[in-house]
Order: C-alpha cells, then structure tokens, then sequence
C-alpha cells in the first residue's frame, strides 16, 4: 500500500524539534493494489511522542505562565520598607518628613503600597512614614477627582462628583478595602451623593470628617493668607489663589463672588485677610491676572485702608501738641508702605521728600521759638 501524507521537509522538522513520528498522517487517498477492492482514504491521527531532549527544550522555551495575583499588603510594606531604608541611604537624609513637606518621591510607588504604608501594616513605619504616604495618596485623590470638582462648579452638578469618588474608592485592592479608612470614606461618599439629590446645584455640607469629597472642596475653597517677605510675583500669585478660593466657595454654596456692594445677590467679596501688599498686587495687576472688577475693589479698599490708617496716626500725633507730629506721622505711614502699595496711591520719594524737608523746617522753627513758644507755633500752624 502506498501513502501519501506529509512531505519530507515537514517531517524532519519535527523529528528534529519534538522527537520521533511514530505514524504519519494520511492526507490523501490510499489506492489499493488488488483490482476488486477500491476504497476511500482513511484518516489517522499523527501520533508524537516527545524524546527527553524535546521535553528539555520545551521546558527552556515555552513562556511561563505571569503570575498574575497582586501581593499581598504584608508583602508591600516589607518592600517598602526596604525602599524607605534605600532612599534615606541614597538622599543622606532619616525622615520622609521635613518642615511639612515630604522629602522622598513616592512616583514608582502605586497606590496598594502607599495604603499598606499609611495603614502602618506590620508596624513597620514611623510616624514621618504614615504621614507622607497618607499626604501622597491624598494628593492623587485630588489629581484624580479635582477636574471634576473644577466641572461642577461650572454646571453645579456635584453629583458627578461623589460618582467619581465612588469609581476611586471602588477601584481599590482589596487590602486597601479591608481598612477602616477606606470603609469610613466610601460610606461618607455614598452619604455625600445621596445628599446631593437635595442639594440641587450647589455641593452638600454632609459635616462629616471622613469625606474627601468636602474635604477637597474646602481646601480650595478656603482663603489663605498673605504670604510677607516674598516676591511681588508669589504675593500676586498667592493674591490670585486666595480669590480664586472665594469664588470656588461662593459656587459650592451655590453663588458667585460678587464686586459691588448694591448686588443683592452673591457672595460679596472679603478682603480682609489680604494685606496692603496683596491688595497692590491686585489692583497693579502686572501679570494680568484679575479681572476689572477685583483691580477696582482691591484699589478702593487699599485706599480706605490707607485714609484710615493716617486719620488715626494724625488723631494720636494731635494729642501731644507738637506741630511736627502730623508730619512725623505721614513719614511712617510712607516708611511702613511697601513699594508697590506706594505706587498704587501715588506716593512718591519727592513727596517723602517734602514731608521730611518740612519736618525739618518745624524743628528748627520750634529750636528757634524755645520750647515755651511750641504751643503758638502750634496754633499758628493750625496744629
């Protein structure tokens, strides 16, 4: 009987790679040598048995199956651990904390390890460690959750919001599922979006410690305060995010931050936590960075401000008679200004100049007149 099955090249092939072929494969008819007998193809599998050296080969070749199980928080923290030890080795330094800041970058570190770190798992970190780690994550919630908080002030759709802490929170391992943080979060969360069914085009106050949500909310919605002894681009910058919090603020509550006094709806704006300096920073607007409206009202307070603060250094210079003390007076609160709080009124050094010369001209009027005669130079001068 003739068979006609697989070609040589195929055959040597696998013998070759994998072993010996015990039975080749019939392909094609089997025609019969007898003349009464015709019959169809019969089809046989190929029968491969592997030699020990195919089995070795295979074993060095074939790709091991990725395991894919997360590790485990015990696993992640002794890692960490090791970590921590290596960076403190590598930057000569022996806390994850300095003056409020974390000093380590935890870039290469995801979200499953900082959450062991933060739960303190098997006591391994220090207090520095925990917080750094818990500063960290909370700065990622932020990253993850701040365009749509940003969203929702513009559409008063804070719905999207909580759903979007949910997602996170939901997105989780399983390890960080299991602590009691991520169990108060998500049920203040839940509580959160709930809320805000009732709460229609303006963000829920839920009062409640543990939600991130209101806690993000409050952070930038939160004024900060004057930044002293800085650049004059860091005080306009701060300016800036200081009256960016109160406008965030005013639109969480369902408002907006309103500029004139005879608005009876909004949020009328506070500048009271801005100092002189800040408040020239606006109303200069070098950078371009306020709108006509902030560049007006911060002016104007900066000059009530202004107008106040001699009337009650005239007011006490008055009372001890001396004819130089208005003078003396207007020469400190010139001295007191900063520069560009100075240009903003419109004090110059020629007017500082003015006022010294006449100072200087009062005391030697009054050294010439005795200081029996202050009182009638006083009088004369309308003092």
């Amino acid at each position: 009987m003739t068979t006609i099955g697989l070609n040589s090249t195929t055959l040597n092939y696998a013998g070759s790679a994998y072993g010996a072929v015990s039975t080749p494969a019939a392909a094609t008819t089997t025609a019969s040598t007898t003349d009464t007998e015709t019959t169809a193809q019969s089809t046989n599998a190929t029968s491969v048995t592997l030699s020990d050296e195919a089995k070795a080969y295979l074993a060095t070749t074939a790709t091991a199956e990725p395991d894919t199980k997360p590790a485990s928080a015990i696993e992640l923290a002794t890692k960490a651990r090791q970590w921590f030890d290596q960076e403190y080795k590598t930057l000569d330094i022996s806390s994850a904390m300095a003056d409020g800041r974390v000093t380590v970058d935890f870039t290469d570190q995801n979200r499953a390890t900082l959450s062991a770190i933060a739960s303190n798992t098997q006591d391994l970190f220090s207090p520095d460690e925990v917080k750094a780690a818990t500063l960290v994550l909370q700065a990622r919630f932020d990253d993850e959750i701040g365009p749509h908080v940003a969203v929702a002030r513009l559409t008063g759709n804070y719905a999207d919001v909580y759903e979007a802490a949910q997602d996170y929170l939901d997105a989780a391992g399983a390890d960080e599922q299991a602590t009691p943080l991520w169990k108060a979060q998500t049920d203040a969360v839940a509580e959160g979006l709930a809320a805000t069914k009732a709460t229609s085009g303006k963000a829920p106050n839920t009062g409640n410690p543990d939600d991130p949500v209101r806690s993000l909310l409050d952070r930038t919605s939160t004024p900060g305060t004057a930044l002293p002894g800085t650049s004059f681009d860091d005080v306009a910058s701060n300016a800036r995010s200081m009256l960016d919090a109160q406008i965030n603020k005013a639109l969480d509550d369902g408002t907006e931050l309103v500029f004139s006094q005879g608005r009876r709806f909004g949020q009328q704006v506070d500048y009271s936590a801005f100092d002189n300096r800040s408040l020239a920073a606006v109303a200069q607007n070098q950078s371009d960075a306020f709108s006509g409206e902030e560049v007006r009202t911060a002016k104007t307070e900066l000059d009530r401000r202004n107008r106040a603060s001699i009337l009650a250094a005239m007011q006490t210079s008055q009372s001890d008679g001396d004819p130089r003390s208005n003078t003396l007076a207007l020469l400190q609160q010139y001295a007191g200004m900063s520069d560009e709080e100075k240009s903003v009124m419109g004090y110059t050094e020629d007017f500082a100049n003015r006022l010294a010369q006449n100072y200087r001209t009062l005391t030697m009027l009054q050294n010439a007149l005795g200081s029996s005669q202050s009182s009638s130079l006083s009088s004369l001068l309308g003092g």
